[in-house]
């Protein structure tokens, strides 16, 4: 979101309407007015969004529809005659800014020029010189000549596993919207509306693959789970109409399809498909080892087809567990990664800045592969794919310890449990509060981390004697946020005192962990799916300021979609 504040004049109109690196042309003071803004008051609140359609607006029912009213400020400040908007310290305008500009600005960007999405004609004749952005929740383009995927983290299939899934929810109502039930409904509403060629899943339950999504069966894709151990596995389904597997290979945390396309101008083309549903949490050697040896191995069998390695289409795609300047990236858009190189750009990986994550060079070999999201959206601006409560920060420090503000809140969460005014919880305070948490006794981390706490002291669970100290209650929580478990603990939070560490009116954490990377010498991009309708977008950075997942998207992560051509 940028949250604007008005200052200064705003020019004849029409001027134009500049957000961040994107702008609007053909807006007007009529346009503002209508947005809140009170023209030739000084500091009347102007509140926008970035536009999710790049494209130019036609009317002012149009411009009303694509922003909606976030919190916090910046300012709107004419330069020679055009509106322009200061943004961390930058003027975006339409053109280049020649007149003195407020003194606390040093850098100067044009904003970038957007084409009007073409014709769907356009885009299967190939005549499109930049990527469209497809309007969420829409179906996506597929042709002879363009096909589609889709990569969507879908949240562990609560059918007969996943048990927890309710604590994901900020406000579960009576958990109906947590069932599988009602997430498989939205899944395939979502999926087979969309009807892409590909649809890589991440965190498929192997307990009930077959049943979770026997629907894109019956929609006449074939499907492909991994086939290593692990409750929460990658899976692709193809359409079978269009494309025929070849191979497919198995590594670590990623499946690679060789598919055939059947049909069309382009029948006999192989394509390389690679889930991915790399490592979390402080494992960026390890992601990078599970890309490069995923892509050693592609590459190998992309030979053994008797493929052309610098021609061979290639889509690299799912849940990276990553977003900014990561290794992985790297390896994929430079083609190395070299042992001096360092990340940067992921607020979820605290301490670990200045790491070394390789001590040899490790490369690939398909040449540079393309962000499709940076590509058309702008680098920096791909939509988030995360939209969590704002929790982090305010739960752990950097160094990974426990904040002031958590530390206190887990001692009243403790005092809360403690009926007996007593300084220790007894057995039967202990059994109610896993109860209150988990729904039931014997299972979960919480469950896990009680039994050892009590162990080491030389307790056993069963014994009326057992008890559970302060000690052992932070101890407890204090590993649930070292296993990234944010979730739980605001839920826990949420039913032990009534209220978590989040502030829902402050927005969501917005994190890209999702990404689509292409082979631009074999592919060409046709365009990206934004990822949010702008009805969710105002339920989101608005009241009732919802996070994901939630009574109208059944996962923590938004899918995304790209549609390409090949050349």
């Amino acid at each position: 979101p940028f949250p604007l504040k008005f200052s200064g004049s705003l020019g004849s109109p029409p001027g134009a309407l500049v957000v961040g690196d994107r702008f609007m042309s053909g807006g007007s003071v009529s346009d503002l007015e209508m947005l809140g803004l009170s023209v030739g008051s000084a500091a009347a609140p102007l509140l926008l969004r970035r536009a999710p359609l790049l494209q130019p607006f036609a009317s002012q029912g149009a411009v009303a529809s694509r922003f909606a009213p976030v919190s916090a400020s910046t300012s709107v400040h004419s330069v020679s005659g055009t509106t322009a908007v200061l943004v961390a310290g930058a003027v975006a305008t339409t053109k280049t800014v020649k007149d003195a500009a407020p003194k606390n600005v040093t850098k100067v960007a044009k904003a970038a020029k957007v084409a009007r999405p073409a014709s769907t004609s356009t885009l299967v004749d190939g005549a499109a010189d930049k990527p469209v952005c497809f309007p969420a929740a829409s179906s996506l383009p597929s042709s002879d000549e363009v096909f589609s995927c889709i990569s969507y983290n879908v949240l562990l299939p609560n059918n007969k596993d996943g048990w927890w899934i309710y604590k994901y929810y900020r406000d579960p109502g009576d958990g109906k919207m947590a069932e599988w039930s009602a997430r498989q409904a939205m899944m395939k509403d979502q999926l087979l509306k969309a009807g892409a060629d590909f649809v890589c899943l991440q965190e498929v339950s192997d307990l009930s693959w077959e049943e979770d999504f026997a629907f894109m069966e019956e929609a006449g894709y074939e499907r492909l789970m991994h086939e290593k151990k692990g409750r929460m596995r990658p899976a692709t389904f193809w359409r079978k109409d269009r494309w025929e597997m070849v191979s497919a290979l198995h590594r670590d945390r990623t499946l690679i399809l060789a598919l055939l396309r059947r049909s069309g101008p382009h029948a006999g083309t192989t394509l390389l498909l690679a889930n991915a549903h790399l490592s979390a949490g402080h494992n960026a050697d390890r992601r990078l080892r599970q890309t490069e040896e995923a892509l050693s191995q592609a590459a190998k069998e992309a030979k053994n087809l008797g493929l052309d390695l610098e021609k061979c289409p290639v889509v690299y795609c799912g849940d990276l567990n990553s977003q900014g300047s990561t290794a992985v990236r790297e390896l994929l858009v430079a083609g190395e990664v070299r042992p001096d190189f360092r990340e940067s750009g992921d607020p979820t990986e605290k301490g670990q800045n200045g790491v070394q994550i390789t001590s040899k060079i490790k490369r690939q070999t398909f040449g540079a592969f393309q962000d499709a999201a940076e590509l058309c959206f702008g680098t920096g601006s791909a939509p988030a794919t995360i939209l969590v409560a704002n929790i982090d920060s305010k739960m752990m420090c950097d160094d990974n310890t426990l904040t002031p503000a958590m530390l206190e809140t887990l001692r009243a969460a403790f005092k809360t449990c403690c009926q007996s005014g007593r300084d220790v919880m007894t057995r039967e305070e202990v059994v109610s509060f896993l109860l209150s948490v988990n729904k039931e006794v014997g299972r979960g981390s919480e469950y896990r981390s009680v039994v050892a706490a009590m162990e080491k002291r030389g307790q056993d669970f069963e014994s009326p004697d057992a008890t559970l100290t302060e000690e052992d209650f932070i101890a407890l929580y204090a590993q649930e946020l070292e296993e990234g478990k944010f979730w739980g603990v605001e839920h826990d939070l949420r039913v032990l005192c009534g209220q978590g560490m989040a502030l829902p009116s402050e927005g969501p954490t917005e994190l890209c962990f999702d990404h689509m990377f292409f082979t631009p010498a074999s592919l060409r991009l046709v365009g990206v799916q934004e990822t949010l309708t702008e009805e969710q977008r105002q339920r989101i950075w608005g009241p009732p300021f919802d996070v994901l997942p939630n009574a109208w998207h059944p996962s923590d992560h938004l899918p995304v979609a790209a549609a390409f051509a090949l050349r």
